[in-house]
C-alpha cells in the first residue's frame, strides 16, 4: 500500500496546538478522493489497459478491494494509506518483464493529495 506521513513540530517560540479531529477529517478526505480517482480511472475489459494508465477491470475484484486507512493520531503524527490486497496488484504497480507498470495506489494517493490541497505544503517523492 502507498502512504504518507505527517509530522508537526512546534516552532521555536511559537506553539502549535494539534486538532486531531481536523487533521483526521482532512486525511479522510484525501483517502476518499484517492479511492475515487483510482476506481474512476479504471477502464473496462475487454483488452488490457495501456502502459502507464489505470488498470482495466475484468471481474471488479481489484476495483472492489481498493480502500484507504487513516492511522496514527499520536502526538503530532498521523498517516493515510491507499491500497488493495489483491495478490496481483504488485505486478500492476511495478510492471513485469512482459508488462509495463500501470497507475496504482501511489498515483491514487497523489490524486487524493491534490484534491486535499496537500500539494501546496509538501513535495511528493517516491520512496
Amino acid at each position: 500500500m502507498a502512504g504518507f506521513e505527517i509530522e508537526f513540530s512546534p516552532w521555536g517560540r511559537f506553539r502549535a496546538r494539534q486538532k486531531p479531529g481536523a487533521i483526521e477529517g482532512w486525511l479522510h478526505s484525501i483517502g476518499k478522493a484517492g479511492v475515487e480517482a483510482f476506481r474512476g480511472g479504471m477502464g473496462k475489459y475487454p483488452g488490457p489497459s495501456a502502459p502507464g494508465a489505470w488498470p482495466n477491470s475484468r471481474t471488479g475484484n481489484l476495483r472492489g478491494s481498493i480502500n484507504y486507512e487513516v492511522g496514527g493520531g499520536g502526538s503530532f503524527h498521523a498517516t493515510v494509506t491507499i491500497g488493495t490486497d489483491m495478490p496481483y496488484s504488485g505486478f500492476l504497480r511495478h510492471g513485469t518483464s512482459k508488462m509495463a507498470r500501470r497507475k496504482m495506489s501511489d498515483n491514487a494517493l497523489q490524486e487524493g493529495m491534490r484534491a486535499g490541497r496537500l500539494g501546496r505544503w509538501v513535495e511528493w517523492t517516491k520512496g
